[in-house]
């Protein structure tokens, strides 16, 4: 999507930018492996209360020291770590604390907010078409939703900005939680209003809504099976004059069968397949028609036409000539 304007910003507090390894010490093969199956904030800081220093920029945090080689680059599906040259770790925040932001993404669902992971990196958001007519109650909406983010909880950045796609304009509200404490969830959470509650009440009503489905999809199963078996037993003398012919199945040989089949409205019809083989070709092609009654289906007159196709299947059915 185009951006047209980024109407606000607001970062919490990052680290500056540092090219020099500030700890020139080995570092254990242990604590790499643990960075290598994603690391969480509370074990950063495990790390820093070592010894270790620890900086965190916008977009992933370097632990310095001297590192053994990195084995493994990927975490959680994709590249989220590097070694730099001066043989310190670099992680996106792709990799830390992926499973606190699974959990969140339920509440946050909740007040509107989708969640969205690539291998750029991964984002909350919030995305409506404006007007010239609803511009400013979606804009003021966004910005009472924003105030609400306490930015003392959590390392990160939010984004309100106006965006054009396909011809529509689109206020969009991004909210980017790179890292948080698990003791800061809750109430980071409960002041944008995503309480565990309203979770409670949008499981509740899902549940309700899957098993609505169910109890719907069973009775039209079972509407649809009676209306095929009635369908059969008014066409039942057809039936008995197909089954005079050779059953085959799942065959692909040149020929004329007749298959039994339903149509979309649950009736039984009759479907003659005509399959046969071109000269000078090894794969054959085929046609199709289905008919109302079988005795309309066994004077069916085989024509090859130009756009049939190769046959590739397996059918069973009655073989008629």
């Amino acid at each position: 999507m185009e951006t047209i304007e980024t109407l606000f910003t607001e970062v919490t507090n990052f680290d500056s930018k540092s090219i020099l390894n500030k700890l020139n010490k080995p570092i254990n093969q242990n604590i790499l492996d643990n960075i290598e199956h994603g690391i969480t904030l509370e074990e950063i800081e495990n790390l820093t209360l070592s010894g270790i220093p620890v900086l965190k920029y916008k977009t992933q945090i370097t632990i310095h020291g001297l590192f053994p080689e990195l084995n493994n680059n990927r975490v959680f599906g994709y590249t989220n770590l590097f070694q730099n040259k001066n043989l310190s770790i670099g992680v996106k925040y792709n990799a830390i604390d992926e499973e606190k932001r699974q959990r969140i993404a339920k509440r946050l669902k909740c007040i509107g907010f989708y969640y969205r992971r690539n291998s750029q990196g991964t984002e909350f958001n919030i995305m409506e078409v404006v007007t010239p007519e609803n511009f400013e109650a979606v804009k003021s909406r966004f910005l009472k939703l924003r105030s609400k983010i306490d930015k003392s909880l959590y390392f990160g950045y939010t984004s309100i900005w106006l965006g054009q796609s396909w011809g529509a304009k689109y206020l969009c509200f991004d909210l980017y939680i790179n890292a948080i404490y698990e003791c800061n969830i809750e109430e980071f959470l409960n002041k944008l209003g995503a309480t565990a509650e309203l979770l409670q009440i949008a499981e509740a009503k899902k549940q309700a809504e899957e098993a609505e489905y169910q109890k719907r999809n069973e009775i039209e199963r079972k509407e649809a099976e009676a209306k095929r078996k009635l369908s059969a037993e008014n066409k039942s003398e057809q039936i008995e004059i197909l089954q005079k012919y050779e059953r085959v199945e799942k065959t692909s040989q040149p020929g004329m069968y007749i298959l039994r089949t339903f149509d979309y409205d649950n009736n039984l019809v009759f479907k003659v397949m005509y399959i046969y083989l071109l000269k000078g070709k090894q794969k054959p092609r085929w046609n199709h028609k289905e008919y109302i009654t079988v005795y309309e289906a066994l004077k069916h007159e085989c024509n090859e036409s130009w756009s049939d196709k190769i046959y590739a299947g397996r059918l069973t059915g009655y073989k008629i000539k």
